[in-house]
């Protein structure tokens, strides 16, 4: 996919079935930003504090330093069943090239027992209130603050983009917006009637169930209900009923040919009709198709994965301080944005 650079103008109008199916809007986002780097340091401490004996330290939500100054503070989110650990080396990486990195863990995520079924328990406004508190922890460094997330979690980056005016430059790598092989009406029906939903588990590799043989972080599957609170986020975007009230200075979707787990299609048509014309620089790349990455290609423990230098190159591109090819993985390059003033 090719980048392009967008100008300013209407939304498009939300889809036939959005419109005649109404979701319930968003829990209220209440921000309550650290006036500066000591009360950013006391919110995230809070934040490390709230996790009990189930999250193991290396899921529990991680905050990089620079050994300088930074450059810009970087809130990246993990993947759905995954943890802050599929993001280590990354954050480890873009720390030492200048930039302060924040991996929230997400609510229900990270317990040592890859077994729980607790995301059963996990609510929209549970989403909210998240990013509000990861935001809140950003804000106070005094820095740019740029977000980014894979699956799941660039929805959470997404929302983040939309409602945080702090927000400067926006990251989507796989947007979770519809499962692959849902109708996107029947997304939307679920989202509106969550009664419909099956309260079954499902299991990724149904042939190994809880032998997955990867991660020995991320869950081997998880209760279908857990998914719903970031299709009804990503809902009420498609709607527009959530519009950014400012302009970002880069938005980058970034979408690779061998994922099957999410609908590439609607990934794209969510990113476009909720950020083209609220970003000053709006661009898509992809990963190589030879590369034959799937779903994660973030995770070090995950099989089809980049390396870390490759997965760096990637993100750092798309942010716009990296170089456009990413090391030959993505194709066509993605174009840089002109200088932001």
């Amino acid at each position: 996919m090719s980048s392009t650079v967008t100008t300013t103008g209407a939304a498009p109008r939300p889809a036939w079935f959005r419109r005649l199916i109404a979701v319930p809007p968003a829990p209220p986002s209440r921000p309550d930003p650290a006036v500066d780097g000591e009360a950013a340091a006391r919110k995230f401490a809070a934040l490390r504090a709230s996790d009990d004996e189930r999250v193991a330290a290396i899921t529990s939500s991680q905050l990089f330093e620079p050994t300088t100054p930074a450059l810009a503070t970087v809130v990246i989110w993990h993947g759905f069943t995954n943890a802050p650990s599929q993001f280590v080396a990354v954050a480890e990486a873009l720390a030492a090239a200048r930039y302060r990195v924040l991996l929230p863990r997400m609510p229900y995520h990270g317990f040592s027992d890859v077994l729980n079924r607790d995301l059963s328990r996990l609510t929209a406004a549970d989403l909210v209130s998240q990013v509000d508190a990861a935001l809140d922890i950003a804000v106070g460094y005094g820095d740019p603050v740029w977000v980014a997330g894979l699956s799941a979690g660039a929805v959470l980056a997404a929302w983040a983009a939309l409602r945080r005016p702090e927000v400067r430059r926006l990251v989507l790598a796989a947007p979770l917006v519809a499962p692959k092989g849902f109708p996107l009406p029947i997304v939307r029906l679920l989202v509106r009637f969550p009664r419909l939903v099956p309260r079954l588990y499902f299991w990724w590799d149904p042939r190994k169930k809880a032998d997955l043989g990867h991660s020995p972080y991320a869950y081997p599957g998880f209760p279908i209900p857990g998914v719903m609170p970031f299709l009804h986020l990503s809902e009420v975007m498609f709607d527009h009923t959530a519009e950014a009230g400012h302009d970002l200075e880069r938005v980058v979707l970034v979408s690779n040919p061998g994922d099957f787990a999410i609908r590439r299609d609607a990934a794209r048509s969510f990113a476009t009709g909720t950020f083209a014309a609220h970003a000053r620089y709006y661009g898509e790349a992809g990963v190589d198709p030879a590369l034959k990455w799937m779903h994660d290609f973030v995770d070090p423990f995950s099989p089809d994965s980049g390396s870390t230098k490759q997965v760096v190159a990637i993100f750092s591109a798309a942010l716009g301080v990296g170089e456009p090819t990413a090391g030959g993985t993505l194709v066509p390059p993605l174009v840089q944005a002109q200088p932001v003033g």
